[in-house]
Order: C-alpha cells, then sequence, then structure tokens
C-alpha cells in the first residue's frame, strides 16, 4: 500500500487553489464560489459549506467570507434557499447558461432565490470554521440567521409530527435522481420509455408546488412528493448537534440545550423509523398518508454513521454488513454511491441521470470517512482517504467519478474534490 506523503498533499493544496480560483467571485458585496463557473454560475447553498470546509485549508479568511455571504441570503421564512442568483461579471458571462436560467425563471422568486431548501451541511461548516478561528464576532453576525434556517427545518419540515425533516422535492436532497426515489416518483429504471418520465418529473414537480407557495401544509396534504430523506435529516442532525455547539459559544445556554436535546431526539427517531433490523440499514420514508421505506440502498444509507449520535450497533451492523461489504460499497474504487448489484437490469439511460448510475461523490467520501474516524474504524477512514487522495489526483476535480473504473465524469474544475484536502488533514496528519 502506497502512503500519502507531504508531495500529495502539495499537490492536492496546488490544484485546489487553481480550481477554486477559477470558480471565485469576489463583489462589494458578495464573495463566494460557483461549483462550477461554466455550468452552476450561482450561489448553492451546500456546495457552500463544502466549499468553506475545503478553504479552510487555503484561506480562513476566505471560508468566512463565503459563509457570511450565504447565511445573509436567508429567506423572510426562515429557509436557506438552495440556490441564489447573484448578478456579477462573473457569473453574467455564461450565456449560455444564463440563457437556460432566462428559461426557468420561474423557479426564483423576486430575489433570485430558489424555493427548495438544501442540506444543511453549511452548519458543519460554520462550526468548523468557528473551532479554527475562534473569531466571536463573525459568529456574532452569522448567529441569528444560522438560527433561523436550523428552526424553520425543524418547526416547519417536521411533517409526519415524529421530529424527523421532510423534504418536497427530490433535488431538495442534493441527490436528485437518487434510485431511492424511485418509488416515490413512479419511475422504473428498467423501462426505456421511464427516462422521459424522470428528465419530466422535477420540474413539473416544481411548478406545481409553486401553486401552492411551497407551503408545507399544503403539500404534504397532496402528498405527491413527501419523503424523510436520509441525507437531509443525517445532516440535519449533525448540523443541529453543531448548532448546540455554536450556541455555548455565544453565551445561550438555553439554545444550546435545545439544540443538543433535539439533535438526540431526531437520531432517535432515525433509528425508531428508518433502521430496517432484518436487513441492518437504514432507508428514508415517504408518502404522508401511509407511511413507508424505501428500501434501496445507496450511500445516502451510509450516514447515520455521519450523525455521531445514531444507536450504536445499528452503526456497527451499517459498517460491516454493508459499507465494508466488497459486493457492496467497499469496492476497488471507493465508494460507489450505489452498489453495482443495486444497478442490475436498469435502462442506459439511467447512467446518464445523476445520482442514479456507477458514480462516486467525494462529499459522500467525505462525510462517510469522518464517520469511521468517529466511530472507531480509523484504518477503513486512512483507507478511504487514501483511496479518495490517489484517485482525484490522477484524475483532477471531477464533479463525480466512475465507480467502475475511477474516471473523472461530466465536469472538470469542479470545486467538491477540495475536501480530500479536510480528510488528509484529518487521517493523514504526517503528510502535511
Amino acid at each position: 500500500m502506497e502512503e500519502l506523503t507531504a508531495e500529495d498533499w502539495h499537490g492536492l493544496k496546488a490544484e485546489a487553489h487553481r480550481v477554486f480560483k477559477h470558480n471565485e467571485v469576489d463583489t462589494d458585496t458578495a464573495y463566494f464560489h460557483m461549483p462550477s463557473a461554466e455550468f452552476y454560475p450561482s450561489l448553492f447553498a451546500w456546495d457552500s459549506g463544502f466549499q468553506a470546509v475545503a478553504m479552510i485549508h487555503l484561506d480562513l479568511e476566505k471560508a468566512k467570507r463565503e459563509l457570511e455571504t450565504l447565511f445573509d441570503r436567508v429567506s423572510a421564512d426562515g429557509h436557506m434557499p438552495h440556490e441564489v442568483l447573484v448578478p456579477c461579471e462573473e457569473t453574467l458571462r455564461r450565456p449560455t447558461r444564463n440563457a437556460m436560467r432566462w428559461f426557468a425563471r420561474w423557479e426564483y422568486d423576486s430575489r433570485g432565490a430558489s424555493r427548495l431548501v438544501d442540506p444543511p451541511i453549511f452548519i458543519y461548516a460554520a462550526r468548523l470554521v468557528y473551532e479554527r478561528s475562534g473569531d466571536g464576532e463573525w459568529l456574532s453576525r452569522i448567529w441569528r440567521n444560522l438560527c433561523r434556517c436550523i428552526d424553520y427545518l425543524l418547526d416547519r419540515r417536521d411533517l409526519f409530527g415524529d421530529g424527523l425533516v421532510s423534504i418536497l422535492h427530490p433535488w431538495e436532497a442534493g441527490t436528485d435522481l437518487s434510485p431511492q426515489f424511485f418509488e416515490v416518483m413512479g419511475v422504473d429504471p428498467s423501462r426505456a420509455w421511464h427516462r422521459f418520465k424522470a428528465a419530466a418529473y422535477g420540474p413539473l414537480l416544481y411548478r406545481s408546488n409553486n401553486k401552492r407557495q411551497w407551503d408545507p401544509v399544503a403539500l404534504k396534504a397532496l402528498n405527491r412528493f413527501v419523503v424523510e430523506d436520509l441525507t437531509v435529516n443525517c445532516l440535519t442532525i449533525r448540523a443541529v448537534a453543531s448548532a448546540g455547539i455554536l450556541a455555548s459559544a455565544v453565551g445561550d445556554e438555553v439554545a444550546a440545550r435545545r439544540y443538543r436535546s433535539r439533535a438526540s431526539l431526531m437520531a432517535d427517531a432515525l433509528d425508531a423509523i428508518c433502521f430496517d433490523e432484518r436487513s441492518g440499514c437504514y432507508y428514508p420514508r415517504w408518502n404522508a398518508s401511509s407511511p413507508r421505506l424505501a428500501r434501496v440502498r445507496t450511500a445516502a444509507s451510509l450516514l447515520p454513521l455521519f450523525t455521531g449520535l445514531c444507536d450504536k450497533e445499528s452503526c456497527r451492523r451499517l459498517v460491516e454488513e454493508h459499507l465494508l461489504d466488497p459486493d457492496g460499497f467497499w469496492t476497488e474504487y471507493l465508494l460507489p454511491f450505489n452498489p453495482a448489484g443495486t444497478l442490475a437490469g436498469n435502462r442506459r439511460w439511467v447512467e446518464g441521470r445523476l445520482w442514479a448510475g456507477h458514480c462516486i461523490w467525494i462529499n459522500f467520501n467525505w462525510m462517510v470517512s469522518i464517520g469511521l474516524g468517529e466511530s472507531g474504524y480509523l484504518a477503513r477512514a486512512r483507507e478511504l482517504t487514501r483511496r479518495t487522495v490517489g484517485m482525484v489526483l490522477r484524475e483532477g476535480f471531477y464533479e463525480y467519478y466512475d465507480s467502475r473504473i475511477g474516471e473523472g465524469k461530466r465536469i472538470r474544475g469542479f470545486t467538491w474534490p477540495g475536501l480530500a484536502l479536510d480528510m488528509m488533514a484529518r487521517f493523514w496528519p504526517e503528510a502535511q
């Protein structure tokens, strides 16, 4: 086994600097990174969280500025928009992408903000930035809006009344056309014509939700797409626990106790509702009128490890029966979002849909590595890090990677692989 070296660290850092500089937006009123200047020329919420984590290792002040820009965009009702159109020279000079945005302008409110939410990884990112910087003034500036977007999820999106967060559109999970949503969407990946159904589902549901002003109660009653998604809930648990830590830092012990309690209660609910004892795995739950589990494994099923609060025995089974299974997730190229066996029989169109085929996403590798390390599987966290860094150095910074051959796919110059820096800093500190 080739160990990671200081040369790897410096090579990764140099490429991260180049990619982040290319995607940087710096104006009088905003500082952030586009995930890809060519394809995603906007401010995206969970992307900014991931980017801030990477920026801790590149430029801590810029990490703080990115999150401050993001928290300034919290909507009037408290929700953090998935995307905000921020007009500036860097974004406006992307004519093809901006033409597409013009045709989809009905997706945004008068501020240019999406009505979708995002998984709140930016809260955990704020905790990491604060712990590294110790900047209490910065924390005080973002604190009110940080609480507002957490409270929106906890209060307005608890649609099943069990303490978990519900999403109202698959795009809110960040995992777009995840196979865990196929049953909810009525999509059959073995049918050729369902490619059109899959392509139309998101925009049509968005328009339907727009007609109801994205009112959670009304959309629960409609029950077209009401899902207790694993990615959103696991990241929310981590976020709420992080908010408890930050509340103590700002001197609000009442809020600290409340957030710590809510995080614990959410983890208990996730264990009770989403863990399937027979298979030893976690699944999302859907259908507000007749709740049921969507029993499809994806890497989202592994994220209870990332909460740090879920049942230890359930997490042990998750690691040893699923994550470390060479026929499941622990394959030659780590970490497949979809185990190869679950993709058998799919039509070719599925492979071209984001998150639906043979894909590796570095943000999931990062979260799972943290979960492994905190659960006592340090050697596995180091191995996941070693292989992730090797793949990124070999292929470059891509949107995702082919889980069969480790090849970079779709968009080059994408920011998420910058998270490999944080993985190295955590699990290979001797290589810095």
